[in-house]
């Protein structure tokens, strides 16, 4: 058997489509067919179905898979010995994250992972729209939408709160607001329709039914500016808006709404060991973060 073939035999296991396992491994995707077609002609079985899914281990695919990690695993040990290098992982991992939490959270704690390990690299890539879970969409994903399909694991990443905030100058020239009843005297900058069925944005109704709801959009950061701008009040995550300084919170401890983020990883990827690496870096990211995803005012007296 040709060893290098099981690279390109965990690529596809791991990927589930030629071209991202060509992508991943700087190859064309020709060449994962034809080493991966070597292998099962050495080996005198099929060890991938093709499904509208993408390339799935058959039964004797799923018997080598375990063999091949092992085979990975002690190959990049021996390198390491010899080289008297310490082993260091390396690849690409790509990350799908909500547009708020990708930018300000993940982003910036990234320092951290490439100080640990420079031979991660890390792709980004931010929406407001649910995932699709299609094969090879992502790595990891980072959603407020917790699946409940198989062929994924699920961990709880942390809660985060969504608060009321407005501009010093919207709130200079509006009457006071003292109760939530106040805000049948004010304009409110909300969210599209259309994007009411993420759970992030399915939060208090009765306050958007009490404003009035003067400018919606589809962009968490759109809704930010809007109320930085003096547009309206904005309900937005307090990890962007607490810090910056052109808003000012209003009634904290009265109106608020609490949500989860989901770390997402495709069960083909559970052994991959940088996958591994970015997944705990994310876990420990949200643990330094708690104090900007709910503030010690919530956590005190408002859960």
């Amino acid at each position: 058997m040709n060893l290098g073939d099981l690279r390109y035999f965990l690529a596809l296991t791991r990927y589930g489509r030629l071209t991202v396992a060509a992508d991943r491994l700087g190859v064309e995707h020709t060449t994962i067919r034809r080493r991966v077609t070597a292998l099962e002609k050495h080996l005198g079985v099929r060890l991938f179905d093709k499904t509208a899914a993408g390339w799935t281990l058959t039964a004797a695919g799923q018997r080598l898979l375990p063999y091949a990690h092992r085979i990975e695993a002690e190959s990049d040990a021996a390198q390491s010995a010899v080289t008297g290098r310490e082993h260091s992982p390396r690849g690409t991992v790509r990350i799908l994250a909500t547009d708020g939490f990708g930018s300000k959270v993940i982003a910036p704690g990234l320092a951290r992972l490439r100080a640990e390990h420079p031979a991660i690299d890390v792709e980004l890539v931010t929406s407001s729209h649910l995932l699709s879970y299609g094969v090879g969409e992502f790595d990891i994903a980072v959603t407020i939408n917790r699946p409940s399909r198989p062929g994924f694991q699920v961990t709880r990443l942390c809660d985060y709160d969504l608060r009321l905030y407005g501009s010093r100058t919207y709130l200079a020239d509006r009457a006071p607001l003292r109760t939530s009843a106040d805000l049948a005297h004010h304009d409110l900058v909300w969210f599209v329709e259309s994007l009411l069925d993420l759970p992030e944005l399915r939060s208090a109704e009765e306050i958007a039914a009490q404003a009035n709801i003067v400018f919606r959009t589809t962009n968490l950061f759109a809704q930010l500016e809007a109320a930085a701008g003096g547009v309206g009040l904005g309900l937005v995550p307090c990890f962007l808006a607490q810090h910056d300084m052109r808003l000012l919170p209003v009634l904290h401890e009265e109106v608020y709404a609490r949500r989860t983020f989901w770390v997402i990883v495709p069960s083909r990827l559970l052994h991959t060991e940088r996958i591994t690496i970015v997944h705990e870096h994310l876990m420990e990211t949200a643990r330094r973060d708690r104090a900007r995803l709910i503030p010690p005012a919530a956590s005190s007296g408002e859960s």
